[in-house]
């Protein structure tokens, strides 16, 4: 397969790349075993060297196989400690037992390297994941994570998006550039840039188009200006065992709970804890803006995770479901930014 002058490639040859690809490795990876202390080595997927704008990946013109420069040999040390503790803690409780000695893999997100996705992976399949990114203090923080198979940034899912949005939204002709993003409060998605000036953002959990509005940043005005939360020293905290209230669902089973009535009054953790305890099934919508958070949201449990010297103050990350994955998202970041709803059982 070769490029063209600009160094791209058209719809038609990315897609035959993305078939060959692996379903568990989207991007530039750096694979560490997660109870070795041994050093680390970059394995660069074909597609996200050759187009993506931001990769750290720069290569030559023409030149596939040029090395990638010096902050590409390795994890950063915060990093890799922030997630070796994280599972290290989630392993200890029995929906994830499997994380013990799993294998993890290292992917920058985004320009700057400031978000990484860690996959889980045992015996070549993704088992789970973390997202770490940093707060406004540069402090690395758990942004969320998810226990089981279909994580965000699957290949086979870009894949078929892509496929998709070639017989309607992009022309044959296209070179496209990919990036992997990830933006606060919860919003993953693949950039797509095309040689004709034209900018797409896929679901990277669903593989589905988002709204024009990601692309140029103008749904962010839609956020309530909050405070930053506090920092949080993560290497301190211990994760609780999962509490669930319900079964999974879907909020699309029922969408009874549109009705004002079901509103619910949630504005802290204890009302969050107690209302779970009275209605197993709430479903939180922020709206216009539910594609920032995958929602909207049915929720059917959580995990709080506890410093020893704070424990009457735990985080509470709420649990859940898309499909076959279990998916816990930080509670602080859906308290100010939607509303929850009671699903009567």
């Amino acid at each position: 397969m070769k490029k063209n002058h600009s160094g791209h490639y058209s719809v038609g040859m990315i897609a035959a790349v993305l078939i060959g690809l692996s379903a568990i490795c989207p991007f530039a990876s750096i694979h560490a075993a997660s109870s070795a202390a041994q050093g680390n080595h970059v394995s660069s997927e074909f597609l996200y060297k050759s187009s993506s704008l931001d990769s750290p990946l720069k290569e030559s013109a023409g030149d596939a196989s040029a090395n990638p420069p010096i902050q590409e040999q390795g994890v950063p040390s915060d990093v890799k400690q922030t997630a070796d503790d994280m599972i290290q803690s989630l392993s200890s409780q029995p929906p994830f037992s499997q994380w013990k000695d799993a294998e993890l893999s290292y992917h920058p997100l985004g320009p700057g390297t400031h978000s990484w996705l860690v996959q889980v992976n045992r015996a070549g399949k993704s088992i789970g994941y973390l997202i770490i990114g940093t707060d406004t203090n540069g402090v690395y923080q758990l942004n969320e994570y998810g226990n089981g198979p279909g994580g965000p940034y699957s290949m086979d899912v870009l894949r078929q998006s892509l496929k998709s949005l070639a017989e309607t939204e992009l022309s044959s002709s296209d070179k496209l550039q990919i990036t992997p993003m990830y933006e606060e409060p919860l919003l993953a998605y693949w950039l797509v840039r095309s040689s004709t000036g034209s900018e797409l953002c896929i679901d990277a959990m669903t593989g589905d188009p988002l709204p024009v509005e990601v692309a140029d940043g103008s749904w962010k005005h839609k956020l309530h200006n909050n405070p930053p939360p506090s920092t949080v020293n993560f290497l301190q905290t211990q994760a609780q065992s999962v509490t669930f209230s319900a079964d999974p669902f879907s909020p699309y089973d029922d969408l009874g709970w549109l009705q004002s009535k079901q509103k619910l009054s949630i504005h802290n953790t204890d009302q969050f804890i107690d209302t779970l305890r009275i209605s197993p099934r709430i479903i939180f919508s922020a709206t216009s803006i539910n594609f920032a958070f995958g929602g909207p949201l049915s929720i059917n449990g959580y995990q709080a995770w506890r410093s020893p010297d704070d424990p009457s103050h735990p985080i509470l990350y709420a649990l859940t479901q898309h499909h076959d994955l279990s998916r816990f998202v930080p509670l602080k970041q859906l308290l100010p930014a939607g509303e929850f709803y009671r699903l009567d059982s």
